[in-house]
C-alpha cells in the first residue's frame, strides 16, 4: 500500500449503503426489505430523526476523589449532547456509548459512517470511517483478528481496494482511520474481549475509536474511561414520532396509552414496533405489556411478510416451501439453540446452517421427509421471517431483542407444559446472566398468577437483584404480589436501606411507587428524601402529584430532592410548581428548580427564569443563566449580556456559557470585552464561547496578545488559547513556555496539553525541570494528555520530584499513557509519603493490568487512606478480568477473605465480586453444584461445567447470591 491508495469507491459504497440510515431503527430482512414500508418513503427520515441525546456518565459518589479548589474549578460537568456530537467530541481519546437494546447505538454509528464518508470524499486526508461489529469476531476456532474485521469491511464495500493486513496496521499507526466498534457486550468469549482490549491499547494514541455496549458491567468496558449513555426518548419526542408515523391513527394510540407511553417507547425500536402493532390492526393496547407487544408484532410480521414480501427466482415469484404453521415452533427452537454457547454462560449470535438443518431434522422427525422439511423451513424463515443470512454458511436474528423474545417463548413452553423442575429452572436458567432478559420477557407472557409468583420466588432465592428485576417484569396485574414478595424478602433478610432502594429501582414497577409515596410522610427526613429521589428515577407519572406536594415539605433537602425528581420525570404538569419553587426560601431549592426547568425546556419558564437572574444568591443566578442556555431562547440574550457584569464570577461564567450555546452574534462584542474579566475561569469560558461564535477572529487576536508587554494580558491570552484549542496556537505557546512570567508559562503548558500536539512534547519535557512547581505539574499533565511514549522515561524520573503535587500529577499522566514501562516506578510510588500520590499511583495501575502489581496492590488494601484502598481494589478487579492474570490473583483469595472483618472489607468484597462477574452467573453455590442425573436430561447445559477450579477450593461456601451479602439466607425451593 502506498500514497496512491484511493478510498473513493469504498466511501461511495458506504454512502450508498447507509444513505437510508433510518431503516436501522426498524427490522429488515437480508435483502433490506422492511416488514411494512413507510407509505411516504421520501419523508421517512423526518420520522426517525428523533434528536437522540447522550449524557456523560457520572462516576459513583463513593469513587469521587477529594479535590483541590483548582481541580473543582476545572472539573468536568455532566454533559448532555446530541448523540453524534457527543461521540465525535470524545472519539480521539476513545469513548464508550452505553444504551439499552434498540436505543439507537448502532444507528448512531451508521449515521456517523455516512457523515464521515461524505466528509472524507470532500476533505483531503480526512479520516476513513470503518465499522467493526464485534458480535462476528471469531473466537478460538478461527485465529482472525480485529484487523481482519477491518479488512473484511473495507473489501465488502470495495473488493478492488489494494490493501492487506499490513496496510491496515500502517493506516492505524498513521491515524488515518476512525473505528466505529459495535457491541462490546456481544463479544463471543473472554479471549476475544482480551484481543479487542489489547488492540485498543495498541492504537489508542493514533486511532480514534467509538465503542458501543449494552450495559456497564465488570469486564464490559475495555477500560475506556469516557462513557456516554443514550438517553431515553422524552414524551414529546415519542408523541411527535407517533403522530408523524401514524397521521390518521396517532391520536387514538396516544389516548389509549395515556400515562403508559414512557413504558413502551423509551427506545426508537420499541416505539416503532408499538406503532407497527397498532397499524397492523391490534387497536386495543390497553392491557398489553412489553412481552405481548413482541408477541403481537412477530405474528403480524409473518402475515405481512407473506402478503407483501416478494421472493424472486429465475422462474418468478415463489410461494413458501413449507407449512408456515411450523415456523413459530422452529423460531423458538432456533433461539434456544443459540442461547447455548461455547460454555454454559455464553450464548451465540450466529449459527451455521448445517447445524440448524441437523437440529430441525430431529425437531420435525414426525414429518414426512423431515430432512427436506428442515431445509425448506430454514429457507422460508430466511425469506419471510426475522432471521437473515450472515454469510453463505450461517444465519443470525435481525436484532438481539428478537432472539431474546423467541428464547422467552421457548422457555414459556417448558414452563406451561411443566417440563422443567424448580431446581433445574434455578440451575440452568435463572442463575445465568444470559437468560435474564429472556426470563423478563417470558414473565410478561405468563398468564398464570401463581406460576409468575413462583418464578419470582425462585429468582429471589438465586439473587435479590435478579428477583427484583423479574418482580417488575410480570404482567401488571401480577406485580402487586411479586413486588410484595420482594418487600417481604427485604424485611425478612433485614436488607440495608440503600440496597433496598436499589432493589426497588430494579423493578421499575409502579407498585413500588405506593410505599415510596407513603414514605414521603415519614418522620425521618432521610427516608423522605430517599423516597423522592427514587421516585424521580422510576419516572412514574403516578409520582408527579405527590412530588409536587413534597415541594412544600418542611425540610429543604426533601424539597430540593423532589425538585430534582420532577426534573427527571420532565412532566409539563410540573412546570408551574417548579416556577413557584424559584421563590423558595432555601437557595438550594431555587437552584434545583432552575436546573429542572432547564431540563424540561418549556418556553413558559423563560420569563420567570429571566426574573430569577435578579435572585439575591449568586449560585441561583448562575444556575438560572445555565438553564436559559439550555432552553436556548433569543429572549434571554439581552438579560444574559447584562449578567456578564454580575458581581459574582460564577454568574458571569454561566452567562458566558449560555450565550455560547445560544450563539447569537449580538453577544460577540460583549464577550470580547469580557476577555478582560478579573476572574480566570470567566475568561476561559469567554474564550470557549467566542470559539463557538467566531473562532478564527478570536484565535488571531489572542496570538497577538501573547506578545503584549503586560504580563496579565499574556497570561489571559495563553489561558484562552488553551480553551479554544487551535493548532495555529502551538508554536506561539511553545515560545511562551520560556516567558519570564511564571504564570504565563503555567498557562502555556496547560494550553499545550489541551491542544495535544506532538510538536509540544520536547518543550514540555524540558518544562518538567522548570523552577516553578506549577509549571512542572502542568507540563506533566500536558504530556499525559498528549500520550507520547517519548515522555515516559522523563515522567518516571519526575516521580521523585520534591513536590508532592507534581508527583501525583506525574502518576496521573503515566496513568493516561498506560505504558508497561512504568509498572515498577508506580509500584514503588505506592509507598510514597503523600496519600494523594499513592492514590494516583494505584489508579494508574488500574489500566496497566500487570500481574507484577498484585501483591503490592493487595498490601495497599490496608492503606490508611480510603481513596487509596479504593483505587487499589479497582486495579485488582481489572487484573482479575485478565485471563493471563486471573490465576495469579486467585492465589491471593485466602488473604482477601481475611480482610473481610476489617475496615478493608468493602474493597476486598469488590475484588471477590469481580470473579462472580467474570463467571457470568449470580449464585456461586448453584453453579458449582450439579443437579442429580434424573433432573438433568441434558447434561451439556451447564450442570457439569467446572468454573475456576482453584476458586472452588479457596472460597467454596463463601461466594453466594446477592454479592455474598445473603450467604446464610439461601432457601430451599419447593419441589416441582
Amino acid at each position: 500500500m502506498g500514497a496512491e491508495l484511493c478510498f473513493d469507491s469504498y466511501l461511495r459504497s458506504l454512502i450508498s449503503a447507509y444513505q437510508q440510515w433510518w431503516r436501522l431503527y426498524t427490522l429488515t430482512d437480508a435483502t433490506g426489505r422492511e416488514s411494512q414500508r413507510v407509505d411516504r418513503e421520501q419523508t421517512a427520515p423526518a420520522f426517525f430523526d428523533f434528536g437522540l441525546m447522550v449524557q456523560t456518565v457520572e462516576p459513583p459518589k463513593a469513587e469521587q476523589e477529594r479535590e483541590s479548589e483548582q481541580d473543582r474549578e476545572k472539573k468536568e460537568k455532566i454533559e448532555r449532547l446530541p448523540v453524534l456530537e457527543g461521540i465525535c467530541k470524545y472519539a480521539a481519546d476513545h469513548v464508550l456509548l452505553v444504551g439499552r437494546p434498540g436505543s439507537g447505538k448502532s444507528t448512531a454509528l451508521a449515521r456517523l459512517l455516512l457523515q464521515e464518508a461524505e466528509n472524507a470524499l470532500s476533505i483531503a486526508r480526512a479520516k476513513i470511517p470503518v465499522l467493526v461489529e464485534l458480535r462476528y469476531l471469531p473466537s478460538e476456532a478461527n485465529e482472525s483478528s480485529v484487523c481482519d474485521r477491518i479488512l473484511a469491511f473495507m473489501h465488502k464495500h470495495d473488493p478492488t481496494l489494494d490493501i492487506d493486513e499490513a496496510g491496515i496496521k500502517l493506516l492505524l499507526r498513521q491515524g488515518r482511520l476512525l473505528l466505529l466498534v459495535d457491541g462490546v457486550n456481544e463479544l463471543p468469549s473472554d479471549r476475544d474481549r482480551a484481543q479487542v482490549s489489547q488492540f485498543r491499547e495498541l492504537y489508542q494514541k493514533t486511532c480514534p475509536m467509538i465503542f458501543t455496549t449494552r450495559e456497564l458491567s465488570a469486564g464490559g468496558d475495555l477500560g475506556i474511561a469516557k462513557r456516554l449513555e443514550m438517553q431515553p426518548l422524552t414524551e414529546p419526542q415519542m408523541q411527535q414520532f407517533v403522530m408523524a408515523y401514524l397521521p390518521t391513527q396517532g391520536e387514538r394510540l396516544l389516548r389509549q396509552l395515556s400515562g403508559r407511553l414512557r413504558e413502551f417507547g423509551q427506545t426508537p425500536l420499541l416505539l416503532w414496533m408499538l406503532c407497527e402493532v397498532f397499524k397492523s390492526g391490534k387497536n386495543n393496547l390497553v392491557n398489553l405489556n412489553l412481552g405481548k407487544i413482541f408477541q403481537v408484532f412477530t405474528k403480524a410480521y409473518v402475515t405481512s411478510s407473506i402478503r407483501n414480501h416478494q421472493v424472486s427466482s429465475l422462474k418468478g415469484d415463489i410461494q413458501p416451501l413449507s407449512d408456515r404453521r411450523l415456523w413459530s415452533k422452529a423460531m423458538k427452537y432456533l433461539a434456544s439453540l443459540m442461547m447455548d454457547g461455547d460454555s454454559p454462560v455464553d450464548f451465540r449470535v450466529v449459527i451455521s446452517k448445517d447445524e440448524i438443518i441437523q437440529k430441525f431434522t430431529v425437531l420435525f422427525k414426525d414429518e414426512i421427509q423431515s430432512a427436506k422439511v428442515a431445509r425448506d423451513c430454514l429457507d422460508d424463515l430466511l425469506n419471510y421471517h426475522l432471521i437473515q443470512n450472515r454469510n453463505a454458511d450461517s444465519v443470525e436474528f435481525l436484532h438481539q431483542l428478537i432472539q431474546e423474545y423467541y428464547a422467552a417463548e421457548w422457555l414459556l413452553g417448558l414452563l406451561k407444559n411443566q417440563q422443567i423442575s424448580h431446581e433445574r429452572l434455578k440451575h440452568d436458567y435463572l442463575n445465568y446472566l444470559k437468560w435474564t432478559e429472556p426470563l423478563a420477557l417470558m414473565l410478561a407472557l405468563v398468564e398464570d398468577n401463581e406460576q409468575a409468583v413462583q418464578v419470582v420466588r425462585l429468582a429471589l432465592d438465586v439473587d435479590l437483584r435478579l428477583g427484583a428485576r423479574l418482580a417488575g417484569a410480570v404482567k401488571y396485574g401480577f406485580q402487586e404480589k411479586t413486588v410484595g414478595l420482594l418487600i417481604r424478602e427485604i424485611e425478612e433478610r433485614k436488607i440495608p436501606q440503600l440496597y433496598a432502594i436499589k432493589l426497588f429501582e430494579s423493578t421499575k414497577s409502579d407498585f413500588t411507587s405506593e410505599p415510596l409515596i407513603a414514605a414521603l410522610k415519614d418522620v425521618n427526613y432521610f427516608v423522605r428524601s430517599s423516597a423522592t429521589e427514587l421516585l424521580g428515577k422510576i419516572c412514574s407519572n403516578k409520582a408527579v402529584e405527590p412530588l409536587i406536594a413534597a415541594l412544600k415539605d418542611r425540610d429543604s433537602y426533601v424539597r430540593s430532592t423532589a425538585v430534582e425528581a420532577l426534573g427527571k420525570i420532565c412532566s409539563n404538569k410540573a412546570v408551574e410548581p417548579l416556577i413557584a419553587a424559584l421563590k423558595d426560601r432555601d437557595s438550594y431549592v431555587r437552584v434545583t428548580a432552575a436546573e429542572a426547568l432547564g431540563k424540561i425546556g418549556s418556553d413558559k419558564a423563560v420569563d420567570p427564569l429571566i426574573d430569577a437572574l435578579k435572585d439575591r444568591d449568586g449560585y441561583v443566578r448562575g444556575t438560572v443563566a445555565e438553564a436559559l442556555g439550555k432552553i436556548g431562547s433569543d429572549k434571554a440574550v439581552e438579560p444574559l449580556i447584562v449578567a456578564l457584569k454580575d458581581r459574582d464570577s460564577y454568574v458571569r461564567s454561566t452567562a458566558v456559557e449560555a450565550l455560547g450555546k445560544i450563539c447569537s452574534n449580538k453577544a460577540v462584542e460583549p464577550l470580547i470585552a469580557a476577555l478582560k474579566d478579573r476572574d480566570s475561569y470567566v475568561r476561559s469560558k469567554v474564550a470557549e464561547a467566542l470559539g463557538k461564535i467566531d473562532r478564527d477572529k478570536t484565535v488571531t487576536l489572542l496570538i497577538t496578545a501573547l506578545e503584549d508587554a503586560n504580563d496579565y494580558v499574556r497570561r489571559n491570552a495563553a489561558e484562552a488559547l488553551g480553551k479554544i484549542v487551535s493548532g495555529k496556537a502551538v508554536a506561539p505557546l511553545i515560545v511562551a513556555l520560556k516567558d519570564a512570567d511564571y504564570f504565563v508559562r503555567r498557562n502555556a503548558a496547560r494550553a499545550l496539553g489541551r491542544i495535544c500536539s506532538g510538536r509540544a512534547v520536547a518543550p514540555l519535557i524540558a518544562a518538567l525541570k522548570d523552577a516553578d512547581y506549577v509549571v512542572r505539574r502542568n507540563a506533566a499533565e500536558a504530556l499525559g494528555k498528549i500520550g507520547s511514549d517519548k515522555a515516559v522515561v522523563h515522567l518516571s524520573a519526575a516521580l521523585e520530584d520534591r513536590n508532592g503535587y507534581v508527583r501525583s500529577t506525574v502518576a496521573e499522566a503515566l496513568d493516561r499513557i498506560s505504558s508497561g514501562k512504568v509498572v515498577v516506578p508506580l509500584i514503588a510510588t505506592l509507598k510514597d509519603r503523600d496519600s494523594y500520590v499513592r492514590r494516583k499511583a494505584a489508579k494508574a495501575l488500574v489500566k496497566i493490568d500487570s500481574g507484577k502489581a498484585v501483591a503490592p496492590l493487595i498490601a495497599t488494601l490496608k492503606d490508611d487512606d480510603y481513596d487509596t484502598r479504593s483505587k487499589a481494589a479497582k486495579a485488582l478487579v481489572k487484573i482479575a478480568e485478565s485471563d493471563l492474570n486471573l490465576p495469579i490473583i486467585t492465589q491471593q483469595l485466602p488473604h482477601l477473605l481475611t480482610l473481610i472483618p476489617t475496615e478493608s472489607s468493602q474493597e476486598a468484597l469488590s475484588v471477590i465480586t469481580a470473579i462472580q462477574a467474570r463467571c457470568k452467573y449470580y449464585n456461586y453455590n448453584i453453579a458449582q453444584t450439579p443437579l442429580p442425573p434424573e433432573d438433568n436430561p441434558n447434561p451439556t447445559i451447564g450442570n457439569t461445567y467446572n468454573f475456576f477450579g482453584e476458586v472452588e477450593q479457596v472460597i467454596a461456601g463463601t461466594i453466594q447470591g446477592d454479592n455474598i451479602a445473603t450467604q446464610n439466607n439461601q432457601k430451599t425451593a419447593p419441589e416441582s
